[in-house]
Parts: C-alpha cells; structure tokens; sequence
C-alpha cells in the first residue's frame, strides 16, 4: 500500500510540468482544427479538377515570387488549399491557396504560426528522436500511475480524505480514469510505432509493404503536382482525396479517405514524377493490421470523428477532450504538495 502510493505520487509530481504542457497543448490543436464540412457546403465545394488547376497555377505563381521554395505537402479538402513548403537552409513555411483560381492567399515562415509551434510543444520534437522517447516513456509511466491509482482509490473508497484538494483529486481521478488511461495507451503507441509494428509482426501480423522503387526515366517528362493529384484520385474514385506528399525525389504519394475512422484516410497511391506512372496502390481495405492500427490509435488521441461526422459531433467530441484535458491538469494540480507537513518536534 505504501509503495504504490510512494510510485503515485512521484510519478504525479515528476511528471506533473510534462504532462499539463501536453494536456493544454493537444486542447489547443483541437480547436486549431477546422470542422468538417457539412454536407451542402461539401457539396459547393469546387471540384477535384478545379483544385488540381488552382494547385498548378498557385505553385507556378510561388516560384516565380519565391523561387528558392520547394513544396513538400498539399492539404485537400478544405475552403483553401494549404501547402507547406521548404526553402534550401531547410526552413518550412506555409502557404494558403485559393481552391478555384489558385491565388496565394497567404505566405508565412512555420516558425510563427501557433499550430506548428503547439504541435512541436506537444510532441517535445526540439528534442529530435529523443522527444518520441521521452513522450513514450512518460505516457507509459502515466498509464501506470492511473493503473496504481485504481487500485489505491478501490482500498480508500470508504474513508474520508482529510483534505479538499485530496478529496477532489480522488473523485475526478475515478471519473477520468478510462479516457486518460485511453489516452496515455495510445500516446505511448504512437510515439513507439516502431515497437508496436514489431509486436504485430512477431504475434504473427503481416508486415508492412516497403516504398516503392522509383524507376530512373530521365527521357520522361515530370507531372505537375495537380497532374499527378488527377491521376492518383482517379485510381481509388471512391475515395476523397486528403494529402498529396513529395515522398522522396521523383516519389509523389497521395493520401485518401473512404470509410475510414483516420481524418486523413489510410488509402495511399504512389506515383513516379517523372511520367506520372502509378507505382503503387495502398486500398486502406485490404491493408495488414500494422498498417491499419493506425485508424484506431490516431483516431482516438486526437478525438477524430468518422468520416460521416457531423460539425455538431466534432464539435462535441473537441468540448469532450477539452474537458479531459482540463480534468488532467485538476489531478496534477491537485496531487501537488502546496504547503509543507509540520514535522512533529
């Protein structure tokens, strides 16, 4: 009884800063976010093939006025297109298009945008691969501690707390007790997703396709990003295009969505710049399980909605996290020693 409660608290205590940076850290991307649309602005929405003309023609207008920038990843699937972009000292920047005419609506360094900035707090990436780790462990640690602290509250559930603080640590813990145990598991799979594929593998799982070979055609000519989008959305017409990405040199991999619970689908198609031939196709219905893990751990940690979410549902599930988030900094708040114990002459 009294080493668990020793391993309780100084798990509490020693991960207390850590942990309130991460609960208020991830409310904030939550409503960094936008809703999804609802079905009628869905359907005003312009067409694939006007976004693939306004993606060509936003990227010619950026080299011209920014030649030294280099995309790297199209977000689709939103009133403007958003490209992230790198320039040759390696800085990342972001840019805003306008979804019909491809006009640049906006240009700014990543390092001043708030998103970016909470995401690398979050994820503690300052630190390099170190921060994955120091994630990982800490969340471990922290489903350990909700773990002890079951079990503690299961053997004081009838006594009285002598303290308030006390008193009200012990009735949020229990009330928060499955959806940050919840988030603590799937915190610490998504930092070590290395292991957790491992895991799969070794009980027997399928493992994971490599990337494709890019074939060296130098007498083809290059796609445009919104050639290469067309091309690879045409492969999977079933499913909605969500991420086009410049994998490696001459490597282009569109992301899509279907039925799946991710936000940003788990269907890929792989291209080859040079030429647009299609390279690979990744059906998010036929994927191995260490692939397909994802849908579930991702979802749940950032509070995703289905893909037939509504605004009101993501809106609710973003006050539901909000509110965890909140109930986490209360318990570690709580847990603190604020005022020293009298030790007895």
């Amino acid at each position: 009884m009294k080493s668990m409660l020793r391993f309780h608290r100084w798990v509490g205590r020693g991960l207390a800063a850590l942990l309130l940076v991460a609960a208020l850290t991830g409310a904030g991307l939550q409503w960094l976010q936008p809703l999804p649309a609802a079905a009628a602005a869905a359907a005003a929405a312009p067409s694939l093939e006007a976004q693939a003309r306004a993606l060509d023609r936003g990227l010619a207008m950026l080299r011209v006025t920014q030649p030294g920038l280099q995309w790297r990843l199209v977000q689709l699937g939103r009133p403007a297109l958003q490209v992230e972009l790198e320039d040759a000292q390696g800085r990342r920047w972001r840019a805003e298009l306008a979804a019909t005419d491809g006009h640049v609506l906006d240009l700014q360094p990543e390092d001043g945008l708030l998103g970016p900035w909470l995401l690398r707090l979050h994820r503690w990436q300052w630190l390099g691969p170190a921060g994955a780790w120091l994630t990982g462990l800490a969340a471990l640690l922290a489903l350990a501690s909700v773990a002890v602290g079951l079990r503690l509250w299961w053997r004081l559930r009838r006594t009285r707390a002598p303290q308030l603080k006390r008193r009200w640590h012990r009735r949020i813990g229990i009330l928060a007790l499955l959806p940050l145990a919840l988030l603590f598991g799937t915190a610490a799979a998504m930092s070590w997703p290395g292991a957790v594929r491992t895991l799969i593998v070794v009980l027997g799982g399928q493992p994971a396709a490599p990337p494709p070979v890019v074939p060296q055609r130098p007498d083809l000519a290059p796609v445009s990003a919104g050639q290469a989008l067309l091309s690879a959305a045409a492969v999977l017409p079933e499913a909605r295009p969500q991420r086009l990405y410049q994998q490696a040199p001459g490597l282009l991999r569109l992301r899509l969505r279907g039925e799946e619970w991710h936000p940003y689908g788990l269907s890929q198609v792989f291209m080859a710049e040079q030429g647009g031939v299609v390279l690979a196709v990744r059906d998010a219905r036929q994927l191995p399980l260490v692939e397909r893990y994802v849908n579930v751990i991702f979802s749940l940690h950032a509070g995703a909605v289905p893909s037939w979410g509504s605004p009101a549902l993501a809106l609710l599930m973003r006050l539901a996290w909000t509110a965890l988030a909140l109930a986490l900094a209360a318990l570690l708040l709580t847990g603190l020693p604020w005022r020293r114990r009298k030790q007895p002459v």
